[in-house]
């Protein structure tokens, strides 16, 4: 396309951008005929991108291969998603837009100067050309741009949204204060916690009585528990009840009247003729497992936890509360959001924004970081039986590819010689190694820990790749922590030690005669407790503390010289004493 051609098609978008936005018409074709190369570049072409603006705009993209370079310089090629536009018009009203928006762009508007203008744009960043202002100056002034900077005569058009929303209205699934979803047939006001079991319709309601619940409660909101109940002349009508898919209502130590569903029955009958029923149920959260929405579009776009939320709960009961402010929650460039269950949508929240969740019925809880770090010890000689710690480094990786979607092979080959030769795979961009930051520390026996490639082939943006193996790869060893503790009630504990709950950071001393088996401050992630029993004994299950394996070797260093000199020290009594 001839310079003057290509001038006159922009000269009318360029004009409205002047007269919405006030930036110079000049300035902005000028700058289209730089960066496109007068419309021959391949993203103008194909896509009338001008500016090479990364994303999509109406859910219209191309693929371009570009290069990317991380913190530490590593450069990566890459296939990336670049904004197809409609026309020109939509292409220079997003640049525009760019200058009003960014502060850092306040002398390029409202600047009369072409020239002063020109330079605005050099020093506000935009480009490191030393002679990109010249090279402006110089299109305007060849071409008469000027010419386009009177827009006396330009009509006022009607402001639309420079991104109009074309993803569907998901309805707020917020939770704005209302009370947690009850049976109103349960008692309203109870000193001890109680377990009831009730039909599907939760009318035929009856206490079980007699039995002990073992329950487990972690920071993902999944709840279950299981109970056995012998048969009795007293308890047929509630034992009866027991079956798959009706209801349990269970008062926990935090909520009351929880729901759960019935998921499996074991009956058993001894040589004694007893009865015995093994339940197991799960929390009404369970249900979000059944729940698809298959009318939904998936969603590609950078998304905030509220909105990935309202996607994951949409046309359920279920609610949800932020205990934290939004801001605190990272926005994550989702890609195919929607394309699960609900469920397996909120794992993937907990994933991506590293959220936990508590439930109250049909209430689901969000933090960023529940719990708090409490003054609250678990001592192996006044309230911890036992403890056991794992450590593992057999998963430990510090480096791995990421594949993602490939491409269609829409055309097939009518050569038997092309069909006998085996194809490499193509993918919508190149795969992409991540390495961790810090690797060197990590070298087992000077060699890379190598991780498991991670192939998902719904991926198909490489930023969304990337993030997934900053998770995927994790040099960290593996270490686990779990308590046999002892509930010691104490009046006067009460006073000087808090109640701790998941969530909660709690310092553990173990140790001998020979010395400190472990010390360290841990967070509790996993509870495993009776509710219907105050003082009974839970085991808590502590998250892994990401600490480096080179911690506990200088630890276990520290030990053997404080065992080492301990016996010097007995040695050199021994010698004295002589």
């Amino acid at each position: 396309m001839a310079a003057k051609d290509f001038i006159k098609d922009l000269s009318s978008g360029a004009q409205k951008v002047y007269k919405k936005y006030n930036v110079l018409s000049s300035l902005v074709i000028a700058q289209g005929c730089l960066e496109s190369g007068f419309g021959e570049s391949g993203l103008a072409k194909s896509a009338k991108n001008l500016f090479g603006v990364k994303g999509t705009y109406n859910g219209k993209y191309v693929l371009m291969w570009t290069y990317e370079q991380d913190k530490r310089g590593n450069v990566t090629r890459i296939q990336a998603k670049f904004r197809k536009y409609p026309s020109y018009t939509q292409s220079l009203e997003d640049l525009g837009s760019l200058y009003t928006r960014l502060s850092r762009y306040k002398a390029v508007v409202g600047e009369k100067n072409y020239k002063k203008a020109c330079q605005a744009v050099k020093d506000a960043g935009y480009a490191t050309d030393i002679n990109y202002p010249s090279k402006l100056i110089n299109i305007i002034e060849t071409y008469n741009l000027t010419q386009y900077d009177d827009i006396a005569n330009v009509p006022d058009d009607p402001d639309v949204p420079d991104n109009p929303d074309t993803d569907l209205p998901f309805p707020s699934k917020e939770d704005l204060g209302s009370e947690s979803e009850k049976n109103e047939n349960l008692p309203k006001d109870t000193y001890f916690n109680q377990i009831f079991v009730a039909s599907k319709d939760g009318k035929d309601l009856i206490e079980i009585i007699g039995t002990s619940i073992d329950m487990t409660d972690n920071a993902e909101g999944k709840k279950d528990i299981t109970f056995n109940l012998i048969r009795t002349t007293d308890n047929q009508a509630e034992f009866n009840l027991l079956v798959p898919d009706n209801v349990i209502y269970l008062d926990e130590k935090v909520h009351k009247h929880q729901k759960y569903f019935i998921t499996d029955v074991d009956l058993k009958q001894d040589e004694n003729g007893t009865v015995t029923k093994s339940i197991k149920a799960s929390h009404v959260f369970v249900l979000l497992i059944n729940k698809r929405n298959d009318d939904v579009k998936p969603i590609t776009k950078k998304m905030k936890i509220k909105e990935a939320l309202d996607i994951a709960l949409k046309d359920t009961k279920f609610t949800y509360v932020l205990k934290d402010s939004e801001s605190k929650f990272p926005e994550i460039e989702q890609e195919n959001f929607g394309d699960k269950n609900s469920s397996e949508l909120l794992s993937q929240i907990i994933e991506d924004y590293e959220a936990e969740l508590d439930v109250d019925n049909y209430k689901i809880i969000v933090y960023k970081k529940m719990g708090k770090t409490i003054d609250h010890t678990l001592d192996s000689r006044v309230n911890m039986k036992g403890i056991n710690v794992s450590f593992s480094t057999k998963n430990s990786t510090t480096r791995a590819w990421g594949y993602g979607a490939m491409k269609e092979n829409k055309t097939a080959s009518t050569d038997d010689k092309d069909k006998e030769k085996p194809k490499e795979p193509e993918y919508l961009f190149e795969p992409i190694l991540y390495i961790h930051p810090d690797e060197d520390k990590y070298l087992l026996d000077g060699e890379y820990r190598w991780g498991e490639p991670l192939k998902d082939e719904t991926i198909k943006k490489p930023s969304t790749m990337l993030s997934k193996l900053k998770k995927h790869v994790n040099p960290f060893p593996e270490i686990t922590v779990e308590i046999d503790y002892v509930n010691v009630f104490d009046e006067e504990l009460l006073d000087i030690q808090e109640e701790f709950w998941k969530g909660d950071t709690l310092h553990i001393i173990a140790d001998t005669g020979y010395g400190i088996t472990y010390e360290s401050d841990v967070r509790l992630i996993e509870i495993q407790y009776n509710p219907l029993n105050p003082y009974s004994s839970p085991k808590l299950i502590f998250s892994n503390t990401r600490r480096s394996i080179v911690d506990y070797q200088l630890n276990a260093t520290k030990k053997i010289l404080e065992t080492k000199k301990y016996f010097d020290d007995v040695r050199l009594a021994d010698f004295t004493s002589q």
